[in-house]
């Protein structure tokens, strides 16, 4: 019964690591918390209670894991934010201190707008009578055709993209 307990827990890890492959770092921590709340519940629940206390177990391990695991997850991706924001920060300092930012203008971040074009298609397809007709000393009846009627236009719009602090 222990072996079976310990090959559960790591199901529900081995599971949990695959299942957030490719996910932000609180979907990871939440996922990661899950399987080893689970694996532990797990295992612990198969030794105190048997079958049905593995299952209780799994179950309130994997959702007290899955809640802490969030919580770690969405710290990490904060911290991880403001590093970013203070070695950009650092950089713009090292920049007006050397000699590359001499003699330019130092520009703030800002918005600018560009104008783009595209495409919109408006083509039709309608239903054309034809009348009798020979070809190749063939007669063709009259039928209906499809025929494909093209149009558009093009049509302007403004685009908004972020230009981060620089010299000019």
């Amino acid at each position: 019964m222990k072996n079976r307990s310990i090959i559960i827990a790591f199901c529900f890890v081995l599971i949990a690591g695959l299942c957030v492959t490719g996910c932000t770092t609180t979907q990871r921590g939440a996922g990661v918390g899950a399987g080893a709340g689970a694996g532990i519940g797990a295992a612990l629940g198969s030794a105190i209670g048997g079958g049905k206390g593995a299952l209780i177990g799994a179950g309130i391990g994997a959702l007290t894991g899955g809640i802490g695991g969030s919580m770690v997850g969405d710290h990490q991706d904060k911290q991880r934010e403001e590093a970013e924001k203070v070695e950009m920060q650092r950089q713009i300092e090292m920049e007006k201190q050397t000699r590359s930012g001499e003699g330019k203008t130092f520009i703030e971040g800002h918005y600018e707008y560009s104008k783009k074009k595209k495409w919109v298609d408006t083509s039709k397809r309608e239903r054309v009578w034809v009348e009798e007709y020979e070809d190749e000393n063939k007669k063709v009846e009259g039928h209906y055709e499809t025929r494909n009627i093209p149009s558009g236009y093009w049509e302007e719009y403004e685009e908004k993209t972020w230009i981060p602090d620089h010299y000019e």
